[in-house]
């Protein structure tokens, strides 16, 4: 064989794979992106960032009537306990505004929902701009064929067979967006995690950030503009810590409030008509983040409070 002949025959093998790999992807479409995603079923197993802006393509403007919008604090929400309602939790570990913003604006691209819950808490408008490359439309193609989607393969695998539950354990996500992050995310007792946090001055950053603020309009334009119904909730602090930063907390909610004014249902779970709910650290897995009991609570509460507006929706 010739060393033309030999340099074919590799090429042509090597396309011939490159194809095959192509045609196993398209085939098991992990995101919904390529064959008809109307009723899957769908759930995360790698990278939740990635996963929900992929999904955000098709998966969940096609199967979804409403988002839970926010940072890791809202992620926990398990929307399958609401039956009146398909609500996917968008809600991204580590998320700011600029970051749960592209995932928003690739779901609206394909169709609008009824309506958004917004989880509302300073960490959301304290920085901007993407912390990862995750949230990137490279991500599309490299859903055809990529080493991050080979290790989402291997990762499945392991979820599947429970393999590492300590690290990646086998029904940490659903179909619906939940993140049962908790006993990941527990890493010491609440009322020590709480103490912790009481002795540090910067425990809670509620300044906001201009362009994230820019970011934050910017979102909420879109949704009115589209018809959307907006629900937000100002997240239930430990009642000890949202005390000791009462004051930057109330001009950060005062700020949003008069920005949403008009525009949202607003609920703020930090009342005193909720000092049994945040005095309560049995609802808490630490500082912010909610245990199973809180957030059944919270999610039934938002509900019960918002369901007139998500029922009529914006006319």
């Amino acid at each position: 064989m010739s060393p033309k002949q030999f340099t074919i025959r590799v090429g042509l093998i090597s396309a011939a794979a490159l194809a095959a790999f192509v045609g196993i992807n398209y085939a098991v479409d992990l995101y919904g992106l390529f064959r008809p995603v109307k009723g899957r079923s769908i759930s995360i197993y790698s990278d939740e960032r990635t996963a929900k802006y992929l999904l955000a393509h098709r998966y969940v403007p096609e199967n979804f009537e409403g988002y839970i919008l926010g940072p890791s604090l809202s992620a926990n929400l398990d929307p399958k306990l609401i039956t009146e309602h398909r609500i996917y939790n968008l809600s991204m570990m580590g998320a700011n505004i600029t970051e749960q913003k592209a995932v928003v604006d690739k779901a609206l691209a394909c169709k609008k929902p009824k309506f958004v819950i917004l989880c509302l808490h300073p960490y959301l408008t304290h920085d901007h701009g993407m912390k990862t490359g995750m949230i990137n439309e490279k991500e599309f193609y490299g859903a055809f064929g990529s080493v991050s989607l080979l290790k989402t393969y291997a990762i499945k695998f392991v979820r599947e067979r429970n393999l590492m539950p300590g690290k990646f354990p086998q029904n940490q996500f659903n179909d619906y967006g939940y993140n049962n992050y908790n006993n990941l995310l527990q890493t010491m007792p609440v009322e020590e995690k709480i103490k912790e946090q009481l002795q540090r001055p910067d425990a809670i950053k509620a300044s906001i950030d201009s362009v994230a603020w820019n970011e934050f309009n910017a979102l909420i334009a879109e949704l009115r503009e589209q018809n959307v119904s907006i629900v937000g909730y100002f997240h239930p602090l430990p009642y000890v810590l949202y005390d000791k930063f009462r004051q930057p907390l109330t001009e950060y909610q005062q700020a949003v409030t008069k920005a949403l004014d008009g525009k949202a249902v607003l609920l703020d779970f930090n009342t005193p008509a909720y000092e049994f709910f945040t005095k309560d650290l049995t609802n808490y897995i630490d500082h912010g983040h909610l245990s199973d009991k809180g957030q059944h609570y919270l999610l039934r509460e938002i509900m019960t409070k918002s369901t007139p507006a998500l029922a009529a929706g914006r006319q």
